[in-house]
This record gives structure tokens, C-alpha cells and sequence, in this order.
């Protein structure tokens, strides 16, 4: 039992995390070449740029929040100000998106919030994380595989909709389409078509990407400046529609009185999971090209271009008709058809039912490329097999030259299988809930994992100068606490106070009791969060301290704003949004963790690729630590130190070899006066 938890708890040593941020990049001046051997590669040659990234992660998240969710929170939550549900919605996503920003400017590798909490708070972290992250690609894209399938199959419908019965498709197209017994046929073809085009090639599927994600945005913006001119009165109207109702007039009231303010905090609960997917951009971090440069820009950007594009949309609906008249099912075509627009009303609306059934593929793609991703990352680990770490280096499908990226081909096979089955055999409606809390956990160990990055104890410093504690070892795991709290603890606390009084608030029928007790839980949440600002250390080195070239060593990289206030109250968000999804998406969370880290602990427990390698890592650390006067450094120490220090370091390094036998004795004698 005790081998376990120290499995459990371990992090992955230093040494580990260098050699795996440079295994895209470790041969690439060879690989780039005609010559050379591309063979020899673990991963996949960085060849995503900024324009790349933030693509991917537009592709990942535009598309709902515009054709469906704008018509829905205009009309029956807030009107004219759903604009400011978008906002505040956004806001909430960015208290995660910056932490995300950071981290994968400090670790540029695959993996997302798996390698962060594997780095910073340990590997059962690590495998919950995982866990959650495969519902979130995976488990969401088949779901929205079969959503496709269904939307597809109601727009077939639609178009031989003219006998007396609505619908007169042959009935063998009838019978292939819906042959019942919740079975999908066309959502497990789409999602067959995405793992073929990711198996064509990397170069292949990031132009379709591109492409689709283009053609989405144009869509929209045609929308939006559509509404805008009509509500001008720049073209002339159409007597057959005088008055026209576009105005914006129609803005006024802007917060209707009905809505109110809880109206717009209502809207914004929903339009939350329309942001979701710019995490999928860090799990790519291992395919970026300036990864600790361009990633933490295409998180932001990301999430700026959403955010802007969801605020105009908003606001331009409602600027065409009264938000009492804006329909919740076809909110743009009906807006468009009210102010006399014929052709722009026949457009949208195959825009907007196209549009999903042309961008719905793109989500079902990029979920199963970062599904990919995190499974290559943790094949690297030894947490599942190494197959999923194969490269493949076949000839591209659309040129006869052979592939110089790499491929992971039995991955995307494997990952492909699977989804396909699930979107064509498994219904989702009581998955929503276990997805939707899998997220915002995910969510909150992102957090967890910068504050752990950024902030020590007291206790933690006075420990680590002890010659028997490992700088592998996660923070969960110190036992004597002299001083104060450690950050584990604090972090623990952090969390459960934040669920508390999320659960206070969704459960206690008796309103004062229920007001009272969610207000004292928030009240501990900034207690604790303001015992992290003012009594634990933050580290303030600003610089990345990989080895090797190519990262912006020296250079001032990406750090989330007003830490630790925005992280933990993006803990305490998220934590409070879990508990009022319902009992039962709690329940199921727990269920599915619990069973995922039984699985961890019968299986891959001890076997990693970090218990391997973590004796052998940590004692040749600490003696060069020891050699230089002083006790094992801390994770944020290691990987954040300032460049003069670096260089010392190099110097060190120079002058080793020639001084190896006084080297050793100075360690033997400082080992025993340590003891």
C-alpha cells in the first residue's frame, strides 16, 4: 500500500520533463533536410505556427454559441444584454485560459493539464486529469459525432418534405438513416472520416482545418455585419416591410426588466460551455514551433477572438428585432426573413443548418487529434502502451515525398475505433452532466497546478533543506509539517470549501440557512486565498530554463495576471458551477475517477516511466546540488532559475570533469554531515 501512494503521489523528475519538451525538435535540423533520418524520431517535427494554432482552437470552440445559443439566452434570459452574459461567460473561461497560458509557456510538451499536474502535483493527479481530459475530447467527440448524425439525418428530411406525411425518402435511405435501437449510423461515418483524414497526413488535416475553421468565421461575420447594416438603415427598405424592425432602438432597455441582473448571470451559466476547447490548443504544445511563444498567444487570442465574435453576434440580433420576437430555434434566418431579406434569410438558414453540418466534423476532428495527443504523451510516461507512441513516416496521400513530421497512425487508429463505435452505439443524454463536471475538475487542477508552480511554504522550504526529502515527491505527500501549513494542504482546503459552498447553495431547501452557509464557504475560499498571497513565498523569476536552444531562454515568458486571486477564483467558479450541474453529474464524476484510479493502481502503478527513472534522476540531482553548497532545489526553482544563475550553472558543468575526484569526496563529506 505504501509503494502505491509513493507512486501515486511521485512528480516527474526534471530530467524527464527536458528530454520529452525536446523530442519534437531534437533532430529537426536533420530531419528538415533531404537528408538525414527522420526514423529515429519519438514524436512528431513542430511545424504548427501561430496562424496554425489559433485555428485549431477558433475550429474547437465558434460554432453552437452563434447558430444555436444567441437566439436562446437573447429571448429568455437577458435580451439586448446577452452581449454581457457573453462577457461574463468569457470572464469565467479566462480565469482558466491565462493559467493555461503560463503553463504551457513553462512546459512545451503534449499532454494539456496531464503533464502540468504531473509535473507539479503528481501522478494520481496526472491519471484523474487524463481521465477527465478523455471525456472532454474523446467522450465529446462522439457525442457531438452523433449529434451531427442526427442533424444531418432532420436536413435530409427537411428536403423531401413535400408529400401530405413530411417525408418521402425512400424507406431503405429511411431504415439506413434511423434503424432504431439508438443506433447512429451517420454519426459513426463522420467520425470514420475524421480519423481517415488525420490519418492522411498531419500536413493533410491541419489544411482542412484551416480551411473549415475560415469558412465558419467568414460565415459569421456575415452574419454580424448583415444585422448591423440592416439596424443602420444604410440599404432602403422594403415597402412590403415598413416599418423594417431593425433598429437599434431595439437595444433599449438594454438589461430588459423582466431579465434583470440574474437574468445575464443565468445566460452566462449557459453560454460557459460555449468557450470550451481552447484547452485542446496546449495539448499540441509538442507540435507547435515556438511552443513557449506561440501557444500561451494562441490561448489568448483564442479566447479574445471568441469572445468578440460571440459579443457582436449578440448584439447584433438583437439590434435586428425586439428580443421578444427572436426566435430560439432559427434566431439569424427569422431575423433576416422580419426584415424583408428573403435571400439573406434562405441563406442563413441553410448557412446556419449547414454550418453545423460543415463544423460539427471539425469538432468531432480536433477532439479526436488531442485525444491522440494525450494518449502520445502518456505512452511517453509508460501509463499506457507504447504503440500509442508509434511513428509512422508513410508517403503523404496528396504528393508521392515520404512524410518528414511523422505520424501517429496506431494511435489515431486505436482512438478512431473507438469513437466511431461510441458515436454510433452509445447514446449521450446522461453523459452531459459527467462531461460538463469532467471539465470544470480539469479546469480546477489546471489551477491547482499554477498556483503549486508559483507559490512555496515555509514548511515545504525548511523541509526540502533536509538531505531526505525528494524533490520528486509530491506535495500531498510531506508528512511533518513544522512551520505551517503545506501547500498541499492549502490547496485541499482551497477545494473543499469552494465545493461547499457551491453544494450549500444547490441543496439546503431552508433559504436563509442556504444563503448563509454558501456566503461563510466563500468567505474561507478568500481566506485561504489570501493566506497564499501574503504567507506563502512566490517565485519571481520570470525565465524558462529548459535546456537547449530554440525556447527564448533569457527571455521573459507569459505569467498569469493577479495570481493567486484569479486562479482561485477560478476555483471557486468552477467548483460552484460542478456542484449546481447536479447530484447526479457529481455522482457519476466520483463513480468514474474512483474506477479510473482502481484501474491505475491494479495496472500501471509502479511501472511508469517516472518511477523508472526517479532514484537514478534524484541522486545524481541532489549531489550536484549538495556539491554547490546548498540543499535540493524545488521544482519552480529548477525550472525558473535567472539566466546569470544558468550560466553559473554552465560554468559548473564546464569545469566538472576536471575536478570529478574532489567533487565526490566534497559530496561523501557533506552527505555525512548532513546525516
Amino acid at each position: 500500500m505504501n509503494s502505491f501512494f509513493e507512486s501515486a503521489l511521485q512528480r516527474k523528475p526534471l530530467q524527464l520533463v527536458r528530454k520529452q519538451a525536446h523530442l519534437s525538435d531534437a533532430t529537426q535540423q536533420g530531419d528538415s533536410c533531404d537528408h538525414g533520418t527522420p526514423h529515429t524520431r519519438e514524436a512528431p517535427l513542430r511545424h504548427m505556427s501561430l496562424f496554425d494554432l489559433v485555428l485549431f482552437g477558433v475550429g474547437c470552440t465558434v460554432g453552437s454559441g452563434v447558430f444555436v445559443l444567441a437566439g436562446v439566452v437573447a429571448h429568455s434570459y437577458s435580451g439586448p444584454s446577452s452581449s454581457l452574459s457573453y462577457l461574463l461567460a468569457g470572464f469565467v473561461a479566462a480565469l482558466t485560459a491565462l493559467p493555461y497560458a503560463e503553463l504551457s509557456a513553462a512546459f512545451p510538451m503534449d499532454g494539456s493539464t496531464y503533464s502540468y499536474a504531473y509535473i507539479t502535483l503528481g501522478e494520481a493527479f496526472a491519471v484523474m486529469s487524463s481521465l477527465c481530459q478523455t471525456l472532454e475530447y474523446g467522450g465529446s467527440g462522439a457525442a457531438v459525432a452523433r449529434s451531427w448524425g442526427e442533424k444531418f439525418v432532420d436536413w435530409v428530411r427537411e428536403g423531401h418534405s413535400n408529400s401530405e406525411d413530411g417525408n418521402n425518402i425512400p424507406q431503405w435511405l429511411n431504415s439506413f438513416l434511423d434503424p432504431g435501437y439508438g443506433i447512429n449510423p451517420m454519426a459513426g461515418i463522420i467520425a470514420l472520416v475524421c480519423t481517415l483524414v488525420l490519418l492522411c497526413g498531419i500536413q493533410e488535416s491541419k489544411v482542412a482545418t484551416n480551411i473549415v475553421s475560415s469558412t465558419k468565421i467568414l460565415l459569421i461575420l456575415f452574419m454580424i455585419v448583415g444585422g448591423f447594416v440592416l439596424a443602420s438603415g444604410i440599404v432602403p427598405e422594403n415597402y412590403e416591410y415598413n416599418p423594417r424592425p431593425a433598429s437599434f432602438r431595439n437595444w433599449n432597455p438594454f438589461v430588459p426588466p423582466e431579465f434583470g441582473p440574474l437574468g445575464i448571470l443565468q445566460g452566462s451559466s449557459i453560454l460557459f460551455f460555449a468557450f470550451l476547447g481552447y484547452d485542446s490548443i496546449c495539448n499540441l504544445s509538442g507540435e507547435a514551433k515556438n511552443p513557449v511563444k506561440d501557444v500561451p498567444r494562441a490561448v489568448v487570442l483564442t479566447l479574445l477572438i471568441d469572445g468578440l465574435v460571440y459579443m457582436m453576434a449578440a448584439l447584433s440580433l438583437t439590434s435586428m428585432l425586439p428580443y421578444e420576437q427572436i426566435s430560439t430555434i432559427s434566431g439569424f434566418p427569422r431575423a433576416f426573413g422580419a426584415n424583408g431579406w428573403i435571400w439573406a434569410e434562405k441563406l442563413t438558414a441553410v448557412s446556419c443548418k449547414f454550418g453545423e453540418i460543415l463544423t460539427l466534423p471539425l469538432v468531432v476532428l480536433t477532439n479526436v487529434q488531442s485525444q491522440t495527443r494525450l494518449l502520445f504523451a502518456m505512452s511517453k510516461d509508460k501509463l499506457v502502451h507504447s504503440r500509442f507512441g508509434k511513428l509512422t513516416f508513410s508517403k503523404s496521400c496528396c504528393s508521392r515525398k515520404e512524410d518528414k513530421i511523422g505520424n501517429i497512425s496506431s494511435n489515431i487508429c486505436i482512438c478512431g475505433i473507438v469513437v466511431v463505435f461510441l458515436a454510433l452505439l452509445v447514446p449521450f443524454q446522461y453523459m452531459d452532466d459527467l462531461i460538463s463536471s469532467g471539465a470544470l475538475f480539469l479546469f480546477s487542477l489546471t489551477d491547482c497546478s499554477l498556483l503549486t508552480l508559483r507559490y512555496k511554504t515555509r514548511s515545504e522550504s525548511f523541509l526540502r533543506n533536509t538531505s531526505d526529502v525528494d524533490d520528486t515527491a509530491s506535495i500531498f505527500s510531506i508528512v511533518a509539517v513544522k512551520e505551517q501549513l503545506s501547500l498541499g494542504r492549502i490547496l485541499i482546503l482551497l477545494n473543499v470549501f469552494s465545493l461547499s459552498s457551491g453544494l450549500c447553495f444547490a441543496y439546503i431547501p431552508i433559504l436563509e440557512a442556504k444563503y448563509s452557509l454558501a456566503i461563510i464557504f466563500a468567505i474561507l475560499t478568500l481566506l485561504i486565498t489570501l493566506y497564499i498571497a501574503f504567507f506563502c513565498e512566490e517565485v519571481e523569476s520570470n525565465r524558462f530554463a529548459l535546456e537547449g536552444d530554440g525556447y527564448g531562454i533569457g527571455k521573459p515568458r507569459f505569467r498569469t495576471p493577479l495570481v493567486p486571486y484569479l486562479p482561485s477564483l477560478g476555483i471557486f467558479l468552477n467548483w460552484f458551477m460542478v456542484a449546481n450541474i447536479g447530484w447526479i453529474g457529481i455522482a457519476m464524476l466520483g463513480a468514474y475517477l474512483l474506477s479510473g484510479l482502481l484501474l491505475y493502481g491494479a495496472i500501471c502503478s509502479g511501472k511508469s516511466a517516472c518511477t523508472e527513472e526517479n532514484t537514478d534522476v534524484t541522486s545524481s540531482y541532489r549531489d550536484r546540488e549538495i556539491f554547490r553548497g546548498r540543499a535540493t532545489e524545488d521544482l519552480t526553482e529548477a525550472l525558473l532559475v535567472e539566466v546569470d544563475e544558468r550560466n553559473e550553472h554552465i560554468g559548473e558543468k564546464d569545469g566538472f570533469e576536471e575536478n570529478l575526484a574532489q567533487d565526490l569526496l566534497e559530496i561523501e563529506t557533506m552527505k555525512s554531515s548532513l546525516s
